[in-house]
């Protein structure tokens, strides 16, 4: 099967052969009329029934077979039997015309594509600089008792210094050893208290929807205010297994790092007291480089923390439950059509969140307008041919594809913009969804939207 890219010229090919052939056939018929035996009278009557060279190239095409046969359309494509429910929106960036809408304006699973109203969410509360800060309390009237608080940093690292973890410019358990040490040199350790209760769970959480291969496929962690590496069990590693008691883990880590003075210290799960006296702290990298992350490799321990801290950040509880509402109160002044959302997580993991193709491209269309700090967002998104979720797909099309890709067991998707060779730039978001997906349902979807890109601006609604 041709891919439209391949159709379009085919197509062009066939009217622009139909109009040679209807000037030749004139110039058979008028030839003879032009002979030895015409008069000279009869010049201008032959020049006025030849359209000019420049009407030829330049003139609309009057026949209604001729126009049908310059449509760029993807139909074809369309109708592959590995796109499933299709639901999708192109638009011409530059006019803001909707060039293709399949069911656009219903609210669907977006899978990852969740991430970028996570991020916008993100950066409209929180702020491209925003930074968090892990704290270490001693008790005030027992200084071998620490408290460690988790503030909702997945990077803090267990790594040495100098060694990098999957998160460019993690804060290290190390320093906060070091300033353990600095404030009570020689202070043994008796007990160090964890407490990740910012987000109300002092165990953490794992949604009830999310598949339990997420942990030992290594590519989802329980939800927590307070864990290391995203609790993976290899630091380095995008995709490492986690555990179902991130917090413990983090206590473990952290007890190891502060030596000697801590090796017979008990860990318990609790909450700092108010009277509790501040004797460490490390701040994590900006938002900004968090969502760079999120977005080129699809992290969903830095999507969750990103949606709890949002809610936070908007006077909610940091819940699961909270997360439709924060995102409401989030992005209120952005004019997006938040018609039907629904949020059940801020990785897009969940197959129950609602979120439809319409409201994306509000977004991206924000995004391509340079609004406020969401060129942040355009910044991390991945581009074909280059590392993260985007390397190895639209390899004709290097560079030419900025998206993101999403992916859960019913579906998936994809959103952003197209670079076409005519010149144009397109928004789009397209999900392929059904009961259960497989790579052809992935390289069907691919297909279709390099059949936008094949088309371009001149793409046509059937």
């Amino acid at each position: 099967m041709k891919s439209n890219a391949e159709l379009k010229p085919i197509l062009t090919g066939v009217a622009s052969g139909l109009v040679v052939g209807l000037v030749v056939l004139l110039g058979l018929f008028l030839g003879p009329l032009g002979g030895s035996g015409a008069s000279s009278n009869s010049a201008p009557e032959q020049s006025e029934a030849l359209p000019s060279d420049q009407e030829v190239a330049e003139g609309e095409p009057t026949d209604p077979a001729l126009e049908e046969a310059v449509k760029c359309v993807v139909t074809e494509l369309e109708q592959s039997d590995a796109i499933l429910d299709l639901q999708a929106q192109v638009i011409d960036a530059a006019t803001g015309t909707v060039l293709f809408d399949r069911s656009s304006s219903a609210p669907a699973r977006p899978a990852s594509v969740m991430k970028l109203l996570t991020a916008a969410a993100a950066l409209e509360t929180l702020g491209p600089n925003y930074r968090v800060i892990t704290r270490v309390y001693a008790d005030s009237a027992d200084p071998s008792i620490l408290y460690f608080v988790g503030a909702g940093d997945v990077t803090l690292s267990r790594t040495a210094p100098g060694v990098n973890s999957v998160y460019r410019n993690a804060p290290k358990l190390a320093d906060l050893a070091r300033q353990v040490a600095s404030k009570a040199p020689g202070q043994t350790i008796s007990q160090i208290v964890l407490d990740s209760t910012l987000y109300g769970s002092p165990d953490g959480e794992y949604q009830s929807v999310w598949d339990q291969r997420g942990l030992t496929d290594g590519y989802m962690s329980y939800v927590s205010a307070l864990q290391v590496d995203g609790d993976r069990a290899n630091p380095g590693s995008k995709d490492s297994a986690r555990s179902k008691d991130p917090v413990t883990r983090a206590g473990e880590h952290f007890k190891q790092a502060l030596g000697q003075s801590a090796s017979s210290a008990v860990l318990s799960k609790g909450q700092a007291p108010a009277d509790a006296i501040e004797i460490a702290s490390v701040r994590s990298a900006p938002l900004s480089t968090w969502i760079d992350y999120m977005l080129v490799v699809s992290d969903n321990s830095l999507a969750e923390a990103m949606a709890r801290l949002v809610s936070l950040e908007v006077g909610l509880d940091g819940s699961f439950s909270s997360l439709t509402r924060a995102y409401q109160i989030a992005l209120r002044s952005t004019g997006i059509n938040l018609s039907g959302l629904k949020v059940e997580d801020g990785s897009g993991l969940s197959r129950f969140n609602q979120l439809s193709p319409v409201t994306v491209n509000d977004l991206l269309k924000l995004i391509d307008n340079n609004y406020r700090n969401f060129k942040v967002i355009l910044d991390g998104m991945p581009v074909s041919g280059t590392p993260g979720s985007l390397g190895y797909r639209f390899e004709t099309a290097e560079g030419k594809v900025v998206a993101k890709t999403g992916w859960i067991r019913t579906g998936y998707t994809l959103a952003g913009f197209l670079y076409p060779e005519d010149g144009s730039k397109l928004i789009f978001t397209v999900y392929n969804l059904g009961a259960s997906v497989n790579m052809a349902n992935q390289e069907a979807m691919d297909e279709l939207v390099m059949g936008f890109y094949g088309c371009g601006k001149s793409l046509a609604d059937r």
